[in-house]
């Protein structure tokens, strides 16, 4: 996985937790192991793009509108079949850690929808 496409699933990933309202302590562990598991090979410190990546999903998620632009724009990154694929099993596995919700389900969708090579 290349870096932009790294930090695109790190973006998606926090909007994820964010679907249903609530981030449970599962989530969060999850999510911080997919940080450790896909690396980071950039110079900008990885704490801090983890930062700004929470702000972003806060941001997004106080609309449908905004929730539905975000996925697409940081789904763009992902051209290839096995790269979607990718992304929706890492999603699916957090969405699915604490039980999933309409919210989450919704939210899946609308990500299968913006990685369509993955059908």
């Amino acid at each position: 996985m290349t870096q932009p496409q790294r930090e695109a699933l790190f973006d998606l990933l926090t909007l994820s937790i964010y679907a249903d309202a609530h981030i449970s302590l599962t989530e969060e562990r999850l999510l911080e192991s997919a940080f450790i598991a896909e690396g980071w090979d950039s110079e900008y410190p990885k704490s801090l793009f983890i930062d700004e990546s929470f702000a972003r999903a806060r941001e997004m998620a106080e609309s449908d509108d905004s929730i539905f632009d975000y996925i697409n724009e940081r789904a763009q990154v992902f051209t290839t079949k096995t790269a979607q694929k990718e992304v929706l099993g890492v999603v699916k596995g957090i969405l699915k850690s604490d039980g999933e919700t309409p919210e989450e389900n919704e939210f899946y969708s609308l990500l299968v929808q913006a990685l369509p090579k993955a059908k």
